[in-house]
Order: C-alpha cells, then structure tokens, then sequence
C-alpha cells in the first residue's frame, strides 16, 4: 500500500499543477513563460501539462476543480501564493475524503473501507500549534 504522501506527491499535485496552467493559458491567456513563472515551475513543465505529459493519471473531481478555479485567480490577483493556494487545495482534498477516493482508484490493495488516508482528521483536531512559533513568524516566513 502506498502512503497517501506518496499519492499526493506523485498523483494529486501533478493534477493540480495541470490544472493551473490550464487555467493560466487558457482563462487568464497567460503565455507558457508567464505561467511558468507564476507558478515555479519550467517553461518544460507547463508545456508537458498541456500535452498532458504530466499529471494525467488522476482526473479532479469537479468540487477539487471549483478550489483550483478559485485558487487560480487568487494567485492571478496576487491575494495569496501559490505555495497556500496548492496547500489550500491538498486540505480540500484530504478534508473532503477525496484522497482516500484517488487511492482507492489508483492502489487495488486498498480496501472499500480504509479510512487511512483521512485518520489526520481525527488528530488534527486535537492539536495544538507549536508555541515556539508566533504567527508573526510564521507570516514572514510565507
């Protein structure tokens, strides 16, 4: 079984980066060179998510689609980054159960009622952030 890291690493944000640059170039008419640079990454890269090179194996589903629309203009806009906006995304995604979904569609092995991918729901709730890090730092940082 693989690790639903593994699965969003290898699978899900190809699939998100896909779906920016489609955005980009096709929505917001940006050349391959200013998409690229928006979303660092190489002029190679967009062009191979045009051509489908790249993040063909999962489809989106259309709520995931909607996020990348919305995140899509936010960076377009310069109101968030691409770095928050790809998180923003992943956390749909997870928060959602859709991870569990994609790797149920691309892992046989996986049982109909694994929950392993969304055990972070049940964790996170009961976490607390680090008190050595203060939000000022952590704006900085981003």
């Amino acid at each position: 079984m693989r690790h639903p890291q593994e699965i969003e690493v290898w699978y899900i944000m190809p699939a998100i980066r896909k779906e920016l640059c489609n955005i980009l170039l096709d929505k917001y008419n940006f050349n391959q060179k200013e998409a690229a640079k928006l979303i660092n990454i190489t002029e190679a890269a967009v062009s191979q998510y045009k051509k489908e090179k790249r993040g063909r194996h999962v489809k989106l589903p259309e709520s995931v689609l909607a996020e990348v629309n919305i995140s899509a203009e936010k960076i377009v806009n310069a109101e968030s980054t691409v770095f928050r906006e790809t998180q923003n995304i992943l956390n749909h995604i997870r928060d959602t159960s859709t991870i569990c979904d994609i790797h149920k569609m691309l892992d046989d092995s996986i049982k109909s009622n694994c929950t392993e991918c969304i055990l972070h729901l049940k964790i996170k709730k009961g976490v607390e952030s680090s008190p050595s890090i203060d939000k000022k730092t952590v704006e900085h940082y981003f």
